[in-house]
């Protein structure tokens, strides 16, 4: 669920919570000012009748106010322990077939040396279970269309409020750290988002240039390094050749294959870094059949001297758009690596389709995931002659020309799978 959406869920549940509260709170205040209105008038009755009885004892209150007061005088020695008695009485009425609420106030004024006591009365007809019912349902459509109101305004006032965090997560999501261009971020008014901006501008540019610094470093290194590992290769290779003993010849041969593995990382190494500045449009249409049955055939002899099995199944006329010195890295390693973590008499199926690159072996099982196969210096079997940067090499390669590849073992056998995006 988005920020809009949790927006608008959250000032939806506000306005429920506040219309429920104010319909409650107005239906008893309304109750109770009606109430309070009739108590009012009851008193002022009741003073009313008090100033005639003042003025004129045979006043007809009965009369004038249609039974509504009663007027009796009490015995002199009648004690009032209330200057105002206040009655509420809710009663059925057969007639109107409904419950009313009988309101009495009785005052005990002194008149001319004599006690009274004056009975206002007034009947209020209660609200209907019916009547009510119709209010709610009416109150319940209002609510319903206030909640729908509320949730649409929500929505587009919050997307329209959060568009520039929308567009900064855009950008986010577009940053790449070979990317010469800077982010275009959307102009606010809104200080948090100055700010949000403000610090993106700013990480972006730093990790920049850190990567351009790391990435320049890198290089020059790999470069640097070639030299002296060629230089001490031939100082080796020319010892090699001298008068040596057995014991110190075995020990030079384990320092130059010691080198050749160095050597063969630090190049690996720079093609990594040179695939990162690679551009797609550098490639072109290649035959991806023809390429693949040269590059079995000069592997044929290494296959036979460890007695694997070459099964192969290659569809003619499969043309990739592709960089041709790239697929023939793609193909070797994965021919090297089916090769190298084979097994004795083993076998290699090679397949390929239209739409799919198959290429698998027998072996032992790989003792990480498979998935982690694909990291840099991770090796399926540590035992093995095997710098563990081939398949990188591979998923980088593919990464560029957006195809999948897979890595899976089943039935004793290791499967890489590349599935043509055309």
């Amino acid at each position: 669920m988005n920020l809009s959406f949790r927006f608008a869920r959250a000032f939806t549940f506000l306005v429920f919570f506040v219309l429920v509260t104010g319909f409650t709170i107005l239906y008893f205040a309304f109750e109770r000012a009606t109430m309070r209105s009739a108590i009012l008038k009851l008193e002022d009755l009741n003073e009313y009748v008090t100033c005639k009885l003042e003025k004129d004892s045979a006043y007809d209150y009965q009369k004038s106010h249609h039974r509504q007061t009663q007027v009796k005088i009490l015995p002199p020695n009648t004690k009032i322990a209330k200057e105002k008695i206040i009655e509420e009485k809710y009663i059925w009425n057969k007639s109107i077939q409904s419950y009313i609420n009988r309101i009495s106030v009785t005052t005990y004024p002194i008149i001319h040396q004599k006690k009274y006591s004056i009975t206002s009365v007034r009947y209020i007809t209660i609200i209907e279970n019916r009547f009510m019912m119709s209010i709610i349902m009416v109150v319940a459509w209002i609510m319903v269309f206030l909640i729908i109101l509320t949730i649409i305004v929500s929505v587009l006032v919050s997307k329209k409020i959060l568009e520039p965090f929308y567009h900064a997560m855009d950008e986010i999501k577009k940053f790449r750290l070979k990317d010469n261009r800077p982010m275009d971020l959307m102009k606010t008014e809104t200080e948090e988002f100055k700010s949000l901006n403000k610090f993106l501008l700013k990480m972006s540019e730093s990790s920049k240039k850190d990567y351009n610094v790391l990435e320049e470093l890198s290089e020059n290194t790999s470069h640097e390094l070639q030299t002296p590992l060629a230089s001490i290769k031939g100082k080796i290779e020319l010892l090699m050749d001298s008068e040596l003993s057995e014991n110190q010849l075995i020990t030079l041969s384990s320092m130059n294959d010691e080198l050749d593995r160095l050597s063969s990382i630090n190049q690996s190494l720079i093609l990594l870094a040179k695939l990162e500045h690679f551009e797609k449009n550098d490639s072109q249409l290649i035959n991806f059949s023809e390429l693949l049955k040269d590059r079995l055939h000069y592997f044929e002899d290494l296959f036979e001297i460890q007695n694997l099995t070459l099964i192969k199944e290659i569809q003619d006329e499969v043309y990739l758009n592709f960089d041709e010195n790239l697929a023939s890295i793609v193909i070797n390693n994965l021919i090297n690596n089916s090769k190298r973590h084979n097994i004795e008499n083993g076998k290699i199926f090679v397949k390929l389709t239209e739409t799919y690159f198959q290429i698998s072996n027998t072996g032992n099982p790989p003792i990480i995931s498979t998935e982690e196969l694909f990291k840099r210096f991770k090796r399926g079997n540590p035992n093995q002659n095997s710098i563990g940067i081939g398949l990188a090499l591979v998923k980088k390669i593919l990464e560029i020309y957006d195809n999948e590849i897979s890595y899976h073992f089943e039935h004793n056998l290791h499967i890489i799978r590349i599935n043509f995006i055309k």
